[in-house]
């Protein structure tokens, strides 16, 4: 009982963060906003946030499995990893390049699949991209990605350590890649060479086509170019959203939580 109790006031700190960085790069955009909304900006917020609130609810109990799946996976000491001495650090780097990896094929895969992107698209056909995209995600989508992830998990053996920094890192950098504010050019060159920046990811969320299905990168977006899905365009100049979700009726609540269920793709 005392478990679950502790599980349930981690997943409420968890979820108090998320909306203390959401209220951060919230307020930041509405003072230095990069690009001017085409939409009604508090109805977008609205929207948003209904998602991530049903997203929540949802999600929670898989979030439980899977804090109880990584632990398992130390303690029985599953995987590759633990089949090697590896210090600590090793093991956590190594996990953490193994994680984002599969998070970066999972994303190619969710492009790929009629069925996955039906869930998916909810997130890319957000035609005012800012910090409450970031989190709007059908929990659909993101119940195949931590089953993914677990399954990796398993396999090569990188635990509760290794996710905890790797979300440490991918939270705030999630925001980053969504906020609707310009950093400095020079700073986006620097860190695009490591890390999925805003540019990189403004990309990611445009469209033609092509632009869609490239930049995949989670953390690292030095994937995209080992893999060939890296594209580079002025994020002055691109089209957020997708091509055939331009309507209002396709960007209401109702259809961002039940559209997947009646789309074929």
């Amino acid at each position: 009982m005392q478990q679950v109790v502790d599980l349930i006031i981690r997943e409420f700190k968890n979820n108090l963060n998320l909306f203390v960085l959401l209220s951060i790069f919230f307020a930041i955009e509405t003072i230095w906003p990069y690009f001017k909304f085409k939409q009604n900006r508090s109805i977008h917020t609205f929207r948003n946030l209904g998602v991530l609130l049903f997203y929540l609810v949802v999600t929670t109990p898989i979030n439980y499995i899977a804090t109880a799946w990584y632990g398992c996976i130390d303690t029985e000491k599953f995987g590759l990893l633990h089949q090697f001495a590896l210090p600590s650090f090793l093991r956590i780097g190594i996990g953490l390049l193994l994680m984002d990896c599969g998070d970066y094929f999972y994303h190619r895969i969710s492009h790929r699949s009629n069925f996955i992107w039906r869930f998916h698209k909810i997130h890319h056909s957000d035609l005012d991209v800012d910090s409450t995209t970031a989190f709007r995600f059908h929990p659909i989508d993101n119940i195949g990605l931590v089953m993914m992830e677990m399954f990796t998990a398993l396999i090569f053996g990188y635990g509760s350590d290794t996710i905890a920094i790797y979300f440490l890192i991918y939270l705030p950098l999630l925001f980053v890649q969504h906020a609707n504010f310009r950093f400095p050019d020079k700073i986006e060159r620097i860190f695009e060479t490591i890390f999925a920046t805003s540019n990189f990811h403004r990309i990611h969320h445009s469209y033609p086509q092509h632009y869609t299905d490239s930049n995949y990168g989670a953390v690292f977006s030095f994937w995209d170019r080992l893999f060939r899905t890296y594209q580079k365009a002025d994020p002055k100049n691109i089209h957020y959203g997708l091509e055939d979700s331009q309507t209002d009726d396709q960007q209401s609540l109702t259809h961002l939580i039940t559209g997947p269920f009646k789309s074929s793709r």
